[in-house]
This record gives C-alpha cells, structure tokens and sequence, in this order.
C-alpha cells in the first residue's frame, strides 16, 4: 500500500499539462478494485481511493463526478485488469471525501448520485484568489465571476478557468470572512464580486 506522503504530495504537485497521470502501483493490483471485508484493511483501501481521486482530478483539473458515468471509466475502472469498482463502493469512498472536506454531493435530496471534487478545497481558492486581487490592486474593485474564471488577467492563475459551482464555493468563503461582497447577475458569470482587505 502506497503512503499517505507520497500520495499527498502527488494530490498538492502542479502538473505539466499533457503529461499522463501516474497511477499508483495498487491500481494494478486487482483486489484494490474490490471492497475488503476487513474494517482495517477497507480503511486504508479507501483512503488510498480518496488520494488517488483527488490527484486524477486534479491532473484532469475535473471538478464533478456522477457516479454511473464514473465506474465505466478511470481511475475507477482498470481495463487492463477488466476490474472497476462497483457504484455502492465508490459512494462509501465519496462519502469519505465529503467527510474530509473534499467532496459535496449535488444529486437531487437525499440521493448520492453525484458530487463536487475539491481537489483544493474552497478554502484554499478563496485564499489564492484574495492574494492575486490583494497582489494587483484591485481589492474594493468590483469584478465578474467570468473575469475572475475566464479573463485575461488571471490568465496563468490556478483557479483560472475554474469551474463556475466551485468558485462560487470559494466565493461565499470570502464573504462569509467578511472579505467580499457578491452581487446579483442575470447568470453566474454576471454574478459580481468585490473584494475587500
């Protein structure tokens, strides 16, 4: 079993974009696939899924998983092996991510048929996005949720082309420490922002 170390700094390490995601030796390893009966055993297997989970998302800059579509394809399945994990067990591994932090479901109430992956957690993108505003002058400035996503100036900026559900998450962080405004659009993209020190 790969350590929490390695994988950890694998989940935080930037990526150069094209390169193909390393999956961990485990993933080879055709038992990894199935649910261990053994309550220590199936602890350590999750969590080894929830660290594979958030690095492939994060190498893929994914922030959405629906769980039908997501066991007929990686990391959850492994066709060399002709193994994939079955839908109850990958809910069990989301689950834990939600736990973390690290995952919120969004399927319709009380169905766990989908969720959010923060690979960084809002917390994280809301602290970035406060620094780059704080860094260029533009706190008590108002923004776009499309500038701050989409434009040019944060081009070169992690949570540029940020997905639209997981900046807003970072967003109301801000506002909930009192460190933005948000205001109404006609859409998300309108949705505007203004950042305070």
């Amino acid at each position: 079993m790969a350590s929490t170390t390695a994988t950890s700094a694998a989940v935080g390490a930037t990526v150069a974009v094209g390169e193909p995601f390393q999956f961990p030796e485990m993933y080879n390893f055709p038992p990894f696939f199935t649910r261990q009966p053994t309550e220590s055993t199936w602890k350590e297997q999750r969590r080894q899924w929830c660290d594979l989970v958030l690095a492939y998302y994060r190498h893929h800059r994914r922030y959405s998983l629906s769980l039908a579509e997501a066991v007929t394809a990686p990391p959850f399945v492994n066709r060399q092996l002709r193994r994939g994990l079955r839908v109850d067990v990958l809910r069990e591994i989301i689950d834990e991510l939600v736990k973390q932090g690290n995952a919120v479901w969004t399927g319709a109430k009380n169905t766990k048929d989908a969720c959010l992956v923060f690979w960084r957690k809002p917390e994280v993108w809301a602290g970035m996005i406060h620094q780059w505003a704080s860094e260029r002058g533009l706190l008590n400035s108002v923004l776009t949720v499309f500038e701050l996503a989409n434009g040019d100036d944060t081009a070169g900026q992690e949570f540029h082309d940020l997905d639209a559900a997981t900046l807003r998450r970072a967003l109301d962080v801000l506002q909930s420490q009192g460190k933005a405004q948000l205001f109404a659009g006609t859409s998300d993209e309108d949705l505007g922002v203004k950042l305070f020190a």
